[in-house]
């Protein structure tokens, strides 16, 4: 946690950015096991990076994750299955994954395009939505800001949920992210060198912004 801010790092690749994202304050790591990302980690390599992961605080990312491969993540040491899927195309059975993982350890991401409107039905199988910039050919990890106002309009709607805003955040505008309302922030491109690889100097600077924006 950073101020009172709660913090995921998504896409983590190495056991030393884990460490060093922990030290700066990150409370969940992801890591990408969906093959079609830049950032998708072998399974083969995954342990080792999960040895560095409070169990508590491993999110599997993945793209319309089926039922069983859900359980399978979960036996492999995930606490947390983030889902993204478009469901306009039918792809992805969230209440399917839901009876795998329960309510709190499933984070939906649902591939939105700005302006349109969130698919209510989509409440009763989380407790965790990810709020993501929307872009045709990906999901996620694009560098791209979201639809901030949507964003801000389901935090008041549905309270009782948590709303997790990525996009594009980085030391440029995790302020503004926290002052237009959002607590629990995913940051990937913005901390990073290069797909993967998490830079030390941005997520010390993304600290000593928010700390600094805290205070003021």
């Amino acid at each position: 946690m950073i101020a009172d801010l709660t913090i995921k790092v998504c896409g983590v690749t190495r056991a030393a950015d884990a460490a060093m994202l922990r030290g700066y304050g990150a409370d969940f790591l992801g890591v990408n096991v969906w093959p079609g990302s830049p950032r998708c980690l072998a399974a083969a390599a995954r342990p080792a990076l999960l040895r560095e992961i409070p169990p508590d605080r491993r999110v599997a990312v993945t793209v319309n994750p089926t039922a069983e491969e859900c359980r399978a993540l979960l036996a492999e040491g995930f606490a947390i299955v983030q889902a993204h899927f478009d469901p306009t195309l039918k792809e992805c059975n969230p209440a399917a994954l839901a009876r795998v993982t329960g309510a709190d350890r499933l984070w939906l991401a649902p591939k939105l395009v700005d302006g349109a409107a969130f698919p209510t039905e989509l409440l009763t199988f989380s407790t965790t939505f990810v709020h993501d910039a929307h872009a045709k050919d990906a999901f996620g990890g694009t560098g791209r800001t979201g639809d901030w106002t949507r964003f801000q309009g389901l935090l008041s709607a549905y309270p009782k949920h948590h709303w997790v805003l990525a996009g594009g955040l980085g030391p440029a505008n995790v302020a503004a992210a926290a002052q237009a309302g959002a607590r629990f922030l995913d940051l990937n491109s913005g901390v990073e060198s290069t797909p993967g690889l998490k830079s030390a100097e941005k997520m010390a600077e993304v600290y000593e912004v928010l700390l600094k924006s805290r205070q003021s």
